[in-house]
């Protein structure tokens, strides 16, 4: 997927919207993050599942069978496995699921629950047996922004000097990702103190180099992580949004997606699927009995 600064050069030009006065590129941002979120849950909605959203990650085990949920989780029913991994057996590297169990099981029942963004394991002799947790989700997608600054020099531990001062990502969030040439992410989670200058006043700077740009958001990047396919369907969206905007007697006669774009979108996620998914019956002899 292109860098959103040519998306964006690409949204004005065929919007007639070259005036930044008109529509600022800050709002335009907003835009493609709304496409990218609806894109996302069309998806999680009717494929929850979905291979390209989904994310396995090991924890190692603790005494208290309590997890956090990893901060890209899309949402608390989103886990779509746990497991448990309890020898070094071949068969799926020792792993085995565990169940999930409502509240009132879990007091009596080995399984697990969710609560307060965190994953329970109930049976205090089952946890101790645990050697690594396993946490299957479908993922949410890094939020897209400009390159608000170069980077020119790092202090360690202390502050992050830009090439600019990023006017937009001071009214934005307190929080930035570093990002590479390609508009890939780097670094996440650049918490800040400052709300002026060029200076990032931070203590998060591992992995910060000076060949990165600063983009606005805890975890961001340049660049769509949807496949290239996906492109434009998000630009579609984006100009609808700015049509219905500069139209507001028209606002409630527009359609972000047509049924035939959902409808596209969706098989980009679908299974492809190329084997049954049950061992196909090929013995017959017993109806002849």
């Amino acid at each position: 997927m292109r860098r959103l600064e040519f998306q964006i050069h690409q949204v004005r030009n065929s919007t007639d919207n070259k005036d930044v006065n008109g529509i600022s590129t800050a709002e335009i941002v907003g835009y493609f993050n709304d496409a990218q979120k609806y894109i996302t849950t069309l998806i999680f909605k009717n494929n929850p599942y979905a291979d390209f959203f989904k994310v396995q990650v090991e924890f190692p085990a603790v005494s208290t069978g309590v997890y956090t949920i990893p901060s890209d989780c899309y949402a608390l029913n989103a886990i779509s496995m746990v497991e448990g991994r309890y020898n070094d057996t071949q068969n799926n590297n020792g792993y085995s699921r565990i169940r999930p169990i409502s509240e009132s099981e879990f007091s009596y029942m080995f399984g697990y629950i969710t609560r307060n963004n965190q994953i329970l394991i109930s049976g205090q002799n089952d946890v101790a047996q645990i050697q690594t947790l396993r946490i299957t989700y479908f993922k949410q997608l890094a939020t897209l922004d400009v390159r608000q600054a170069g980077i020119t020099t790092v202090t360690p531990g202390v502050s992050i000097l830009m090439n600019a001062t990023p006017t937009e990502l001071y009214v934005m969030d307190d929080h930035a990702s570093s990002v590479d040439a390609q508009g890939d992410q780097v670094v996440a989670g650049i918490y800040f103190t400052n709300t002026s200058g060029a200076t990032l006043l931070t203590t998060n700077t591992t992995g910060v180099t000076s060949s990165q740009y600063i983009v606005a958001g805890a975890n961001a990047c340049n660049r769509s992580l949807l496949p290239d396919v996906c492109e434009p369907y998000l630009l579609d969206y984006v100009k609808q949004r700015i049509y219905t905007r500069n139209n507001y007697s028209d606002a409630d006669k527009q359609l972000y997606f047509t049924e035939q774009q959902k409808t596209e979108i969706l098989s980009i996620f679908s299974k492809n699927k190329k084997d049954d998914d049950n061992i196909p019956i090929t013995d017959v002899e017993f109806l002849t009995f």
